[in-house]
């Protein structure tokens, strides 16, 4: 949000005809948004949280997940404050604690010197929420090899 308020404040400065633009401040901040919680998610340098808490993002493979998927999680954000109360919940019922938007995405949060325990079998698991049904692809922790 630092990074938007910047940058709008130097378009007040040498452009100040951009802010009657209608929608030029949004804009800012979704480009601001998208570039920092989906490209830099997507790339090897990782946030400056995922930095600090020594985590990185990686897909059900365990690779580095595509852009649309970062982009699918990040649509979780329209849950505003709600999202922590939210995953506070729903963590402590998930045997993988993955939130939801990374049940959605088919991502996980992992340890960024985390390497694979080995092989699991990829099943498809039904949950039921906000009176809807949902299946989502998970990695099933009893068929990983020693």
């Amino acid at each position: 949000m630092a990074t938007a308020s910047a940058l709008l404040a130097a378009a007040s400065f040498l452009a100040p005809q951009l802010l009657d633009v209608p929608g030029f401040g949004l804009g800012v901040i979704a480009v601001v948004w998208i570039g920092y919680f989906v490209f830099l998610k997507a790339s090897p340098y990782r946030t400056l949280g995922y930095v600090l808490a020594g985590a990185r993002i990686v897909n059900y493979r365990g690779e580095r997940p595509g852009i649309p998927r970062l982009m699918g999680r990040l649509m979780f954000v329209v849950g505003g404050p709600m999202n922590v109360l939210f995953d506070a919940l729903w963590l402590t019922g998930d045997h993988n604690r993955q939130a939801l938007r990374d049940k959605f995405a088919s991502t996980y949060v992992v340890r960024h010197n985390a390497v694979p325990a080995g092989l699991g079998r990829v099943r498809y698991r039904n949950y039921t929420f906000w009176g809807m049904t949902f299946m989502f692809r998970e990695v099933d922790r009893s068929e990983r090899a020693a």
